[in-house]
């Protein structure tokens, strides 16, 4: 009885493997560019000028995934030229001319083929060229310009409240496996342990300020940026410290866990912080004024 059950089962799985091998169909584009195609959507390819827009998972043969948009909330995008660059385009642009509204495919090429027919450029020296790249790519719109900028308004507003909760969950996780105590949250979002309480003025969000801090990022803990005294507005800075710093007074000290969303955003800040990254500050307020000074880089 078990063996039948057993045989029944594999029997299952056969025929499923059978019916997928049916539908994946190998293509290719007029420059010998070979891809399959898994799921075929609508047949009604892009026109010149149209933009397709595609969520894809990118990984090699060691199973180290290098891009997903699923998990990143950023689909690609590409914008369909006139037929004079064909002659010179690359595979990947080829196909995606050939491509319709859901149409899953799988492309999957050594490292150095890989490089030049999809990504367009030489393998660079830091990548195994012994790895084979896999991406699996699938149409989710085509659009053409002004219905792409409603698209993309959505898309950001979208990422954003996804982004928020993704965030959060980074820095509670962070904070249970730490073990870190008396945390409190903000309404903003913004997790924050007081250390010490010496009772002084408090700024307000427009208040120039002189504090100590040390910034590291939450996911590896490495530090970014670190000052033993420094003064600024609090108007010319980041949402998070103009948020967080007016909850201290003058002699208290606390670390504040920033979420993306009010620190660098998804921009981040080129050379030095990573787009949506999540930031830990440890800050002591020094001093509190009106008003910034230029010529003695403090506050008055």
């Amino acid at each position: 009885m078990k063996m039948t059950k057993l045989a029944n089962v594999l029997l299952g799985l056969l025929l499923l493997c059978v019916a997928a091998c049916k539908n994946v169909e190998t293509k290719e584009t007029p420059n010998g560019f070979k891809y399959q195609v898994v799921e075929a959507g609508d047949g009604i390819v892009p026109k010149q000028d149209q933009l397709l827009v595609f969520e894809y998972v990118m990984k090699d043969s060691k199973d180290s995934v290098w891009i997903d948009t699923y998990e990143n909330g950023f689909p690609g995008v590409i914008r369909i030229q006139d037929t004079t660059t064909l002659k010179t385009e690359i595979g990947m642009m080829q196909m995606f001319r050939q491509l319709s509204d859901n149409d899953s495919v799988t492309i999957t090429r050594p490292a150095k083929e890989f490089f030049k027919d999809v990504l367009g450029r030489p393998l660079t020296p830091e990548v195994d060229s012994t790895l084979t790249i896999t991406c699996n790519l699938r149409v989710i719109e085509i659009l053409d310009m002004q219905k792409f900028n409603e698209f993309q308004s959505k898309l950001f507003e979208k990422r954003k409240g996804k982004q928020k909760a993704k965030d959060e969950s980074a820095i509670d996780k962070y904070i249970g496996e730490k073990k870190i105590a008396n945390v409190k949250t903000d309404t903003s979002g913004i997790r924050y342990v007081i250390h010490n309480t010496a009772g002084g003025k408090k700024p307000t969000a427009a208040s120039c300020v002189e504090v100590k801090y040390e910034g590291k990022f939450l996911k590896d803990e490495r530090i970014f940026d670190k000052n033993e005294k420094i003064s600024f507005s609090l108007g010319q800075v980041i949402p998070g410290w103009r948020i967080s710093i007016p909850m201290l007074g003058i002699g208290d000290s606390a670390t504040f866990y920033i979420p993306s969303a009010l620190a660098y955003g998804p921009q981040g800040y080129p050379g030095a912080i990573p787009p949506d990254a999540i930031l830990i500050f440890d800050v002591a307020l020094l001093g509190v004024g009106d008003t910034y000074d230029q010529e003695s880089h403090g506050c008055k």
